[in-house]
């Protein structure tokens, strides 16, 4: 999460602060006329805020916060909101005795704007140091199910469909107990029309360590132990089974903090990308018959452009110049990443030629996606921003893609949140109104979250997807998507969204500029099927369900 450089020069922190309640929520933030973004959360009803179970910053688990995760539980159409909780934790949280954990919260969408509370209901209080949330539908019932990545234990939730979730971690086998869960994500890595579980951990964390660079501050990543990540594969029957090194990912020595599946080589099957602390990132490519080999070093996604492996947060998946190949965009405790991918397979690191170093070299970068903030057809940036030492938040950054990966920054149209200092952790892009346009939810440290509406009003059009497997996993994870719209061609692929701390919307989306019709819209599905749809209207949202011969 950070380099051991810029440890030293890390604030010394008191070894024994009194527990107490840090700072209160943000105010709602006020937009001007004519910013782009809107902070409506208190309108929306969202009234959560982090529980943070200590005075300030004092180890290194306190720095990295928690998310959520965005999906539409109740099948209405509509995306739900789930967002994590810590509580009161032995040996990392110094809670009065006595001291309650508040709950996980799942607000549901009611359609108007705003959201209602109905954790109780759904049976999503949870419990222990929860850090990061994942949705999939592992029994293809149609429901999609949460799995919660956390701190000594994590949780599988089954969807029942009549708005209750049941907890059946134990069954599943899925539990990661004794693990420091920071990540996961459902992939379907053997195409077997079932999604798996990739689960990252990250460190064994013993209390009360100090820095030797640095007596009196707390250490960094590299003063623990690793843990291995682990890959849980889904038997069909409720269970999963631990199948780790026969897959050839069993690699304990580092330290994760996010992962992102994608099919780095568009050859049918699912790669994973993992974003490690203070060691070299890794990228996992799927051979297809249930083997993966790590290359990460070979086709340059390992170090930064000056061959440094500083902290590493999150990695957005997303293609920056329009060449129709998938680039990463790495946020870092250090110098961030623009890996560009090229026709012989492996990456350019674009982060000064973009534009993107100047633009985000004095912040550190935590939750990153990218996002068609303007339905122009070109992927932009948001980036949560934050400390790791201190509670006093920095400024968020939109950074608008001018073409062919060409950034500049467009925090100043973004309006007044982009201004405001917030101590950022995860970031979410949603549709939470369903008009096109893409919103934001961004989670920060001992605060509240802020829900941004787009208000973006250029008439640009778009088309957004929904997709149902029926050969290949029900939520249509690992299909690729080619749209021809005119002259735009777009490529993408429907995956599961998780970034740093967060799993945002599944929903393909497309902007699409003035065109008003899209041509060709090509499906490959994880089965190898292929499906094509033509002369389709714009500015909707298409279901669209695998053919089943």
């Amino acid at each position: 999460m950070f380099a051991l450089a810029a440890l030293a020069t890390a604030l010394a922190l008191p070894a024994a602060p009194a527990p107490v309640s840090p700072r209160l929520p943000t105010p709602p933030i006020a937009a001007k006329f004519g910013d782009l973004f809107e902070d409506v959360t208190q309108r929306a009803g969202i009234d959560f805020v982090q529980q943070f179970c200590h005075r300030g910053i004092m180890n290194i688990l306190l720095s990295n916060g928690s998310g959520g995760a965005v999906f539409d539980y109740d099948n209405d159409g509509l995306v739900d909101i789930y967002l994590l909780n810590w509580g009161p934790q032995e040996g990392i949280t110094a809670a009065p005795p006595g001291t309650l954990r508040q709950p996980n919260r799942l607000y549901r969408n009611r359609g108007d704007g705003t959201f209602e509370d109905v954790t109780r209901k759904a049976g999503l209080e949870g419990n222990g140091f929860a850090s990061a949330a994942t949705t999939g539908d592992f029994d293809n019932d149609g429901h999609p199910d949460l799995f919660v990545a956390g701190v000594g234990r994590s949780h599988l939730y089954h969807n029942r469909g009549d708005g209750r979730f049941e907890d059946v971690t134990d069954k599943a086998g899925v539990a990661n107990a004794g693990k420091t869960g920071m990540s996961a994500t459902w992939i379907d890595f053997d195409n077997d029309g079932r999604l798996d579980l990739y689960v990252v951990n990250y460190l064994t964390y013993v209390p009360d360590k100090e820095s030797e660079q640095n007596p009196g501050a707390y250490p960094g990543p590299l003063a623990y132990a690793g843990e291995a990540n682990v890959l849980y594969r889904n038997r069909g029957d409720g269970t999963f089974e631990d199948v780790t090194r026969q897959a050839g990912l069993y690699s304990p020595g580092h330290r994760g903090m996010s992962v992102s599946a994608f099919d780095a080589n568009r050859d049918g099957c699912v790669d994973l990308y993992v974003s490690n602390d203070d060691t070299p990132n890794q990228l996992f490519l799927n051979d297809g018959k249930g083997h993966f080999t790590e290359v990460a070093t070979e086709v340059g996604v390992a170090f930064n452009s000056i061959g440094e492996a500083p902290g590493s947060m999150n990695a957005a998946i997303g293609d920056a110049n329009g060449d129709g190949l998938p680039d990463l965009f790495v946020t870092r405790f250090g110098y961030d990443s623009l890996y560009v991918r090229t026709q012989r397979g492996t990456y350019d690191d674009r982060m000064w030629a973009s534009g993107l170093g100047r633009l985000t070299q004095k912040y550190v970068g935590w939750g990153c996606e990218f996002i068609d903030y303007d339905n122009d057809g070109d992927l932009d940036l948001l980036i949560a921003n934050g400390s790791a030492f201190v509670l006093e938040g920095t400024s968020t950054l939109l950074l608008e893609n001018q073409g062919a990966a060409k950034f500049v920054d467009a925090s100043a149209r973004g309006g007044a949140f982009f201004a405001a200092t917030v101590n950022g952790r995860g970031n979410a892009v949603l549709d939470f109104d369903n008009d096109g346009r893409m919103d934001v939810l961004i989670t920060a440290l001992a605060d509240r979250p802020f829900l941004l509406h787009n208000r973006v009003a250029n008439g640009n059009h778009w088309l957004k997807l929904q997709l149902e497997g029926t050969r290949s996993n029900r939520s249509g994870y690992g299909a690729l998507l080619t749209l021809t719209a005119g002259d735009l061609t777009l490529q993408s692929e429907a995956r599961c969204p998780t970034g740093f701390l967060m799993q945002s919307d599944a929903r393909p989306h497309f902007g699409l500029g003035a065109r008003k019709k899209v041509d060709r819209l090509e499906i490959r599905w994880p089965s190898g099927q292929k499906q094509v749809l033509t002369n389709l209207p714009v500015d909707q949202i298409l279901k669209v369900k695998e053919p089943n011969p």
